[in-house]
């Protein structure tokens, strides 16, 4: 095994190896793919850009990429917190891409390289409890003895393939809030042509892109400061991330009209067999008929019906996301601090303790924010 740790500019020379890395890859993870990660490296890490580790495989003179996983840079008071994989807060899965065929060895890799690094453990943010890689991570705690801990599960909406689509929605969404949503329909339908969309194609993504941004800039995070439009980093990161998705059929929008004007519209990215509802936003003067539900159903009829797509991830980042009420099936999401070396559990210990305190005293202060925002 062979680890280089690069910067975002020194990965770009091995996107080919990385996209191949992707098509193999035992879990996937569109947020680690390189088309979103290094534009969100370019345009939201600002001062503290991560470090990706490239694991290869070396074979005489050939080397094949079996495994990659971004190291957040630890600045301000995270350097008194456990060195972790990189995410942020356009990025809801933290899973680290690993070669299905080399996944056990790829990990290692990762491991030892951290061991080097002189650090306690190594937390792996925002992983699915259930998936591939966490019963890998799992599997080599155990035979190394090490310690590990769990912060924040997250039960979060997902999607299966398999279902009839008004079988499952009948099943699904409770019948009070089917005839509300039923009536909530016929009311709009009485006031012009209602109609859903799915924009695929980069140019009809890169209109729709905008005219998701507008209608986002004009209700609550607009109000909040948080729109895309208001910050030239975010905005900049989603127009480069999109177009070269769009480019690889990896990202498309749901859109549903009322007389060709948009009443609420999603964001959508897909990997493999895997979709990830990324962003939706609605029309607030039309809050009464709730739009953001009503195309909720469309969407989930439209993936039903896609037979490339297996699962579909909400990715909502709290409990009560509107896929709630639509989705019935739910995954775990963790963040998983593991030891990776045996002589220095003590400090372990200390960096778990340090890490609950943070997370508690980050909890109330975002309950105070709420309050004041209220």
């Amino acid at each position: 095994m062979r680890v280089e740790s690069l910067t975002a500019e020194a990965a770009k020379t091995h996107v080919a190896a990385w996209r191949g890395l992707v098509a193999r890859c035992l879990e996937p993870n569109i947020f680690l793919e390189p088309d979103f990660a290094l534009a969100a490296a370019k345009h939201l890490a600002k001062d503290a850009e991560p470090r990706f580790l490239f694991i290869w495989n070396e074979s005489g003179d050939q080397s094949e990429l079996i495994g990659i996983c971004p190291l957040a840079h630890a600045n301000g008071f995270g350097k008194f917190l456990p060195q972790r994989i990189w995410t942020h807060d356009q990025a809801p899965l933290g899973t680290p891409l690993l070669d299905r065929a080399r996944a056990q060895d790829a990990l290692a890799a990762i491991l030892s390289y951290a061991r080097t690094s002189e650090i306690a453990g190594l937390m792996f943010p925002l992983l699915p409890q259930h998936g591939p890689v966490a019963q890998l991570l799992s599997a080599w705690v155990a035979s190394e003895g090490d310690d590990f801990q769990i912060f924040a599960p997250l039960q979060r909406a997902v999607l299966s393939a398999g279902a009839d689509a008004k079988a499952y929605l009948e099943t699904s969404v409770a019948s009070a809030r089917r005839r509300k949503l039923k009536r909530a329909r016929s009311q709009l339908e009485a006031q012009g042509a209602l109609n859903f969309r799915v924009f695929q194609t980069p140019r009809e993504i890169e209109k729709a892109r905008e005219a998701f941004f507008s209608l986002e800039a004009k209700g609550w995070k607009g109000r909040r400061g948080t729109a895309f439009l208001q910050s030239p980093h975010r905005s900049a990161f989603a127009r480069e991330m999109a177009s070269k998705l769009a480019a690889e059929d990896k990202f498309f929008i749901g859109s549903l009209e009322l007389d060709g004007e948009p009443l609420a519209m999603s964001l959508m990215l897909s990997s493999g067999s895997r979709a990830y509802w990324w962003k939706i936003t609605y029309d607030e003067s039309f809050a009464a008929y709730s739009p953001g539900v009503l195309l909720a159903v469309e969407m989930t009829q439209y993936l039903l019906s896609d037979p490339t797509i297996a699962l579909t991830d909400s990715c909502a980042s709290d409990e009560n996301s509107m896929l709630d009420h639509v989705w019935s099936e739910q995954m775990t999401l963790v963040d998983v601090f593991v030891g990776i070396e045996p002589r220095q559990k003590s400090k372990f210990a200390a960096l778990a303790r340090r890490e609950a305190l943070y997370r508690d005293l980050r909890c109330r202060l975002k309950k105070i924010l709420r309050k004041i925002r209220r």
